[in-house]
């Protein structure tokens, strides 16, 4: 079997697979098939996985394995808190419950606005427990994630050092509110780490879930796709378009944004993850 194909992380001396793990959806599983997902992604070749404190049971079940194979990976989680004291809770529980003494990287989770920004950015912020963890050594990096507006978070990229970004780069996203043209250029200019989520947008992809994925993947300066799945069979449907890292055609990326538009106009009541804040639209 090919291994998966790596890439630089940014400025992180990190080199990660083109294939991440997302940490949802499969830890609404029962604890034993959770972690045998887990597993499996290690063994297929998958070295990122992300997860976050808000996953409901996502790091409880991702302990288990980190207790056996955390030297094998890159482990990111998020913490959703604004504060200093609230963002050093998240991370605490966050060690406790992957079981380890260290996080590769620990993520301001979805900005929406700038409010929000300056609240995670401020004296007291969450980024202040993030830099004490990373100074004690619990933390090597400290990342932004956002899912809805791709100028809030280019701001954020120029107003701290993030290491890495997480963001919405996904066929639907391109479709209609794209965050590549603003994202890439930015992360590019200030060596930052990008890594593409809503792949397959919760399912509204999945009928073409390899083009999906390719078009994340082949987003030049995108690092990795990170991709939730339900179970060990999409883990390796998608681990075998991720050893081709194949770019989709110019006529094949037409077609896709075509039919996620389409997609998305069908069900856009339902698409809470590209909706701005406070826009229903």
């Amino acid at each position: 079997m090919n291994a998966l194909p790596k890439r630089p992380l940014g400025r992180t001396g990190c080199n990660v697979s083109v294939l991440a793990l997302g940490g949802v959806t499969y830890n609404f599983l029962p604890d034993a098939e959770a972690a045998a997902v887990v597993h499996r992604a290690i063994d297929l070749g998958v070295n990122y996985i992300d997860t976050a404190h808000g996953y409901k049971e996502s790091e409880r079940k991702i302990g288990p394995v980190m207790a056996e194979r955390r030297d094998e990976v890159y482990l990111a989680t998020k913490g959703g808190s604004r504060d200093r004291d609230g963002m050093t809770a998240d991370i605490e529980e966050s060690l406790r419950r992957l079981r380890t003494d260290r996080i590769d990287c620990v993520q301001i989770h979805d900005l929406k606005d700038e409010a929000d920004l300056a609240a995670a950015l401020a004296p007291d912020g969450a980024l202040k427990a993030v830099e004490e963890f990373r100074r004690d050594g619990s933390v090597r990096f400290v990342g932004v994630t956002g899912h809805r507006d791709p100028h809030i978070l280019a701001k954020a990229l120029r107003e701290y050092p993030f290491d890495t970004i997480l963001c919405s780069l996904g066929a639907v996203h391109a479709a209609v509110r794209p965050f590549h043209e603003t994202i890439l250029p930015a992360a590019r200019e200030r060596g930052v780490g990008v890594l593409g989520m809503k792949v397959m947008a919760y399912a509204f992809l999945k009928d073409v879930a390899a083009d999906a994925l390719r078009f994340v993947m082949g987003l030049e300066g995108v690092s990795a796709a990170v991709v939730g799945v339900d179970n060990i069979e999409q883990l390796e449907a998608n681990a075998a378009v991720a050893r081709e890292c194949r770019p989709l055609s110019d006529d094949e990326q037409a077609r896709l944004l075509a039919e996620a538009g389409r997609i998305y106009r069908a069900r856009a009541d339902e698409a809470w993850f590209i909706k701005l804040p406070g826009n229903t639209s």
